[in-house]
């Protein structure tokens, strides 16, 4: 089974990278501006695309402060997600941290996860600069990226 992953260098503290990812708020200020999320471990998030008529929903099945965070993809309108794992893990380093990121679990490596991981990479780098800078591009203030795949 393939996987994505990604690891990533930011020049801030881990606990401020564990807030977005951990809170509606963080999510809408990186991936997407539609997202609801129970940070709890066992509680759903609920991320929304395409003029909030695209759905992915996940399950939150880690929450170690402030080094990890993980889900399961319940349901979403991106094929082969559904039944998939996705992963930041954060380490120290110097001033900031390392985000190892991981998307686990797919059925094929063909052009569609092709365009998964170019969109993950995007994403990274939106929460990059939203943790960084305080403005990340989360959807749908960029083109798209659901629009993109089609």
């Amino acid at each position: 089974m393939p996987d994505i992953l990604h690891r990533l260098e930011i020049d801030t503290s881990r606990e401020r990278v564990y807030d977005a990812l951990t809170h509606a708020e963080g999510i809408r200020g990186w991936w997407t501006r539609d997202a609801e999320l129970d940070a709890r471990v066992g509680g759903i998030g609920e991320f929304r695309f395409y003029q909030h008529e695209r759905l992915t929903r996940v399950r939150v099945d880690a929450l170690d402060a402030p080094a990890r965070v993980a889900w399961t993809v319940l349901d979403s309108f991106m094929p082969g997600w559904p039944d998939t794992r996705i992963r930041f893990d954060l380490e120290p380093a110097g001033s900031g941290c390392i985000l190892a990121f991981a998307h686990r679990g797919f059925a094929h490596e063909n052009e569609w996860f092709a365009r998964v991981t170019t969109g993950w990479a995007y994403f990274l780098v939106s929460l990059k600069r939203f943790v960084e800078c305080g403005r990340g591009a989360p959807s749908p203030e960029v083109v798209d990226f659901a629009r993109m795949l089609e």
